[in-house]
């Protein structure tokens, strides 16, 4: 297993707001940060997360825990990879004969292979540009033709494939990998369907070809795009790599690894149709651009960017293909909550050709004056110029009423139906029914209802065993508490515990307990950092430490509101969960007993279980009498 001591140093250097600023566009509020959570469908930032303590948690969802359990939730990890995984980010050396193989080997043969595959590849098809006569003579001086400069290609790790059939197969095998983990991998395939995956029935996936290494947001490699150059072989002009165990399409958005601090910092992203057009638009210093790299713009890929801007910026070719691609963008878009805006290019014109010509001046100048919003925009393509039809302006106002309808805040509806009202002259009434009927409602104007965001979910808890569930809140939350003289609340806690024969008997409650008690016994100390760490108690004390709402400092100075909290009662409610949980036990051993009168077999086994039965009823009145719960007789 990892040492405790290089853990230790992980959780050290993982700052929970760095982790979680990596996939989560995250804003100061007040000793915290907010942001979208992932974990969900989040229209409204749900996710807290607490520098100081070290957690994050979901308001609306309940997912929460430390760094490492984010890591683990994200990314599908293990809880031992899930520590590799940070360690390698902050330059934490593991030795190899910390992890338990066991535990590891399966996700490590996959996963990890995969990861391991496609590195090697990159970095093979970085040296055929760079280091071989082919590639610097003929590939890297069509790149240099195109104006992409050496860091460009440095930064987006840029190469060339092989030029020949096998050729990355026999590399990789080289290197240790079986044709079967290139196979996985995507970099090579079957060549014959029915003979399986065997060497004589391999290729390369990516032949003679500029590769451009597909990555996700922290920057893992998951597959490839390729480009061929030669005007005269018969082969798509781009091929992706094929969807693996790491590499869903849906999911991934080219350029997103590199660009997503600068779309973080201007709240806004460009979204392109092609590499180039994200690597031009880069080294011009427009760095918020991503590309769906001619696929379908999915839900998934819109949540994922919406973690990190609320604005959206199409930028696509303004022919055909380009204006319907637009508008099923702007409809996926708006669903995810994005304000949205469109800029489309002549024909013949893309953003890579327009910024080598313009400049990044001219790019900024074209947009500023050349975007539209998606009514503008669905007017200006569905109603001919100078003309006034009114079939045409019906057509136009239905489709812009169909996406005015998915938008979720009321206000902003209404804004867009007032804008339609005024720029086609067409009666606001006739839009407001119309996207009343598309959201499924009533024909009434909605500009006045509110939209409220839906309550929390609580994590369930059993209900048969929340007296478990409270003790470990007040372990958690007060552990280093002084509870008496030369005695903390847990030492307390430990010694009724012992004393009663009380520990608790409930997983994962039990578990917790097991091994904080053990720590305790160890190290004669505990704290909420203990458990904050503890994989098996993260979860929980992400809960009982993370608050939705917090009282201003502001109600005690200014007002003098006191409102009491457990905080400032803890020793009471540690007595409290102790009480309730002795109730919970005896409450159990009544029912136990009773069962045993039912089966007794003579006079005298009745006798004494009906003393046991009338004490357990003596001792269950009086701890209800202690803590002012009314019991049944």
């Amino acid at each position: 297993m990892i040492h405790p001591q290089t853990i230790e140093r992980i959780f050290d250097a993982a700052a929970i707001e760095e982790v979680v600023g990596e996939y989560v566009n995250l804003k100061k509020a007040g000793a915290n940060y907010r942001g979208l959570c992932p974990f969900h469908d989040d229209k409204n930032p749900s996710m807290s997360v607490s520098p100081s303590k070290g957690i994050y948690k979901c308001f609306s969802c309940g997912k929460g825990g430390n760094a490492v359990q984010f890591i683990m939730e994200h990314e599908g990890l293990s809880y031992p990879m899930a520590l590799k995984f940070l360690a390698d980010k902050y330059h934490i050396e593991i030795d190899e004969d910390q992890f338990d193989v066991k535990e590891i080997e399966e996700e490590s043969r996959i996963k990890d292979g995969l990861f391991s595959c496609l590195e090697f590849a990159k970095n093979d098809f970085i040296k055929q540009l760079n280091d071989t006569d082919e590639g610097r003579r003929v590939y890297k001086s069509y790149l240099k033709e195109r104006g992409i400069r050496e860091e460009s290609l440095e930064k987006f790790q840029i190469g060339l494939s092989g030029l020949e059939r096998q050729y990355l197969l026999h590399s990789g095998m080289k290197q240790g990998y079986s044709p079967e983990q290139l196979y996985q991998a995507g970099l090579v395939k079957k060549q014959r369907e029915e003979e399986g995956v065997i060497e004589s029935n391999l290729r390369d996936t990516f032949i003679e070809r500029i590769v451009f290494p597909i990555h996700n947001i922290s920057g893992k490699v998951l597959g490839f795009g390729g480009r061929i150059i030669k005007s005269d072989v018969k082969a798509p002009k781009y091929l992706n790599s094929p969807e693996t165990k790491v590499y869903e399409k849906r999911k991934v958005l080219y350029g997103l690894y590199q660009a997503k601090n600068a779309i973080r910092k201007e709240d806004r992203v460009f979204l392109v149709e092609g590499y180039l057009d994200v690597i031009s638009l880069s080294q011009a210093g427009i760095e918020n651009v991503v590309a769906v790299s001619g696929t379908a713009f999915t839900e998934e890929q819109a949540k994922l960017l919406k973690r990190f801007c609320s604005h959206a910026t199409l930028l696509f070719d303004g022919d055909e293909a380009g204006i319907n691609a637009s508008l099923k963008h702007i409809q996926t878009l708006i669903k995810a909550g994005f304000s949205v805006d469109i800029a489309l290019f002549e024909d013949g014109e893309d953003p890579d050709s327009y910024v080598q010509k313009h400049g990044t001046d001219g790019f900024n100048s074209f947009v500023e004056t050349g975007s539209k919003n998606f009514v503008q925009f669905i007017a200006s393509t569905e109603i001919t110029a100078g003309k006034e039809d009114p079939i045409e302006k019906a057509q136009a106002v239905r489709k812009i009423a169909e996406h005015i309808s998915l938008i979720q805040d009321p206000l902003s509806r209404m804004a867009f139906i007032n804008q339609t009202s005024k720029l086609l002259d067409f009666n606001e009434r006739l839009i407001i029914d119309e996207v009343n009927k598309m959201r499924g409602g009533a024909r009434i104007p909605e500009s006045s209802v509110p939209d409220f965001p839906p309550p929390p979910i609580e994590e369930p808890v059993d209900t048969k065993n929340y007296q478990e569930y409270d003790l470990l809140k007040s372990l958690i939350l007060y552990a280093d508490r002084e509870f008496d003289e030369d005695l903390s609340v847990a030492q307390f806690i430990f010694n009724e515990l012992n004393e009663e024969e009380l520990w608790p008997e409930t997983e994962p409650y039990a578990e917790i307990f097991r091994q904080a008690y053990a720590h305790f016994e160890e190290t004669g100390s505990l704290n909420e950092l203990y458990f904050i760490r503890l994989p098996e108690a993260s979860k929980f004390a992400a809960d009982f430490l993370s608050s939705k709402y917090q009282l201003s400092e502001h109600w005690e100075t200014d007002y003098e509101k006191f409102i009491p909290t457990d905080d400032k009662n803890y020793k009471k409610q540690v007595i409290e969960n102790l009480n309730y949980l002795k109730l919970q036990r005896i409450e159990q051993a009544i029912l136990d007993n009773q069962e045993k009168l039912k089966v007794a077999e003579d006079e005298e086994e009745v006798l004494i279980l009906q003393n046991i039965h009338k004490q357990l009823h003596e001792l269950r009145q009086k701890i209800a009498n202690e803590i002012g719960a009314v019991v049944l007789k």
